[in-house]
């Protein structure tokens, strides 16, 4: 108990340290200016009746836990310090450097390209692997596509994207003049891109994910399970085969046969229940259930 009193300044000290870095005050006020926008131009000045709807308030859970700094203080703070400790005891090769000698628009463009392309193959092996479909189904169990819905993600979703950037990251060493913009520019992309609108970005949004692109991907249509899986830029896509032939709006969202209660705190134990087979349909049995076989 002592030891824990003892302690206590120190972890009050990182807590303020993250709540006031400018990764998590810019992520915040980046959202709330995107769903300022997204809401009323979809909605109407009346439109913030909506967010009392329940899911809505297991969004706002969601975005509280992670754009309010708790899964980075309680998460992935504690698991970059052990990680980077390992590769700097035992392969400090890794620290490349490769952006260094390049200018900072250069660094910017190289390393959004780099890691989102990393998060298109990730996300499709989300989807491809029954056991990280468990998890992933979780995002895709709203039913209604807001600002907010962006950021529900389950802890080991989101904890399996982060360990797949970390190589890469450490190999282009990223610094946070660049990093950190970026967070912010991609906040604001993936909350456009789930807020329901139909826009479409003109020429734009065959580079960009657009919000009626990415609709298409989280339609309840299983055929639509595996396709536009982009994250930031669309064009990836298109390279790898993944894109859904037609742009028009899918008549319903989500993941029914997943059983997904609207819940924050039953959400958290659902994949390892869903696993179990105790809840939603038997792994592997239906169209909507967990999908078999790689990526289309």
């Amino acid at each position: 108990m002592n030891e824990l009193i003892e302690s206590l300044p120190a972890i009050l000290a990182r807590a303020r340290g993250v709540w006031s870095s400018p990764q998590v005050a810019g992520s915040g006020i980046t959202l709330l200016i995107v769903a300022l926008v997204a809401v009323r131009a979809r909605h109407g000045p009346g439109a913030w009746r909506r967010l009392l709807r329940r899911s809505a308030r297991t969004d706002a859970a969601y975005t509280a836990f992670y754009v309010g700094g708790f899964y980075a203080f309680l998460v992935s703070g504690p698991v970059y310090r052990f990680l980077t400790g390992l590769v700097d005891r035992h392969a400090p090769f890794l620290r490349l450097d490769l952006l260094s000698h390049l200018p900072v628009a250069a660094q910017f463009a190289v390393a959004s390209v780099v890691m989102d392309g990393v998060l298109y193959w990730t996300h499709r092996l989300l989807h491809a692997n029954r056991v990280l479909w468990a998890f992933h189904g979780i995002h895709h169990s709203q039913v209604e596509l807001t600002p907010l819905a962006n950021f529900r993600f389950h802890v080991i979703d989101v904890v399996v994207r982060g360990l797949t950037q970390f190589v890469p990251g450490l190999l282009l060493g990223v610094p946070a003049y660049v990093w950190v913009p970026t967070i912010w520019i991609q906040v604001a992309l993936d909350g456009l891109a789930h807020s329901g609108l139909s826009w479409s970005y003109g020429p734009l949004g065959a580079v960009i994910v657009s919000p009626r692109y990415h609709a298409i991907h989280h339609s309840a249509d299983p055929a639509h399970y595996k396709r536009n899986l982009g994250m930031t830029y669309s064009f990836w896509d298109r390279m790898f085969g993944t894109a859904a032939p037609g742009t028009e709006r899918p008549l319903a969202f989500g993941a029914p046969s997943l059983g997904v209660p609207e819940s924050f705190f039953r959400q958290i134990p659902h994949p390892f229940l869903f696993l179990a087979g105790t809840v939603g349909s038997a792994p592997g049995s239906g169209a909507a259930g967990a999908p078999r076989g790689g990526p289309s």
